[in-house]
């Protein structure tokens, strides 16, 4: 029998991850364009750096093999 709670929960967490990864590229996009000053550039790296943590994560959750590698960082 199929758990409609719990598949709730993982289409809902996957939709939040999904838009999370998008939007933090896109305001990393905006704000480490060409024509922005250092302080917004610091925003931008520090938005990239969080999208690409975010990213290791869900593959950290999807491949089991590599959760012990990451459970020792």
């Amino acid at each position: 029998m199929i758990e409609w709670g719990s598949f709730l929960v993982v289409a809902l967490g996957s939709l939040a991850g999904g838009c999370g990864v998008v939007l933090l590229f896109s305001l990393g996009l905006r704000f480490a364009g060409p024509d922005t000053d250092g302080k917004r550039r610091g925003l931008g790296v520090t938005l990239f750096v969080l999208c690409g943590l975010l990213v290791a994560l869900g593959v950290c959750l999807i491949v089991p093999f590599l959760a012990p590698f990451f459970a020792r960082l």
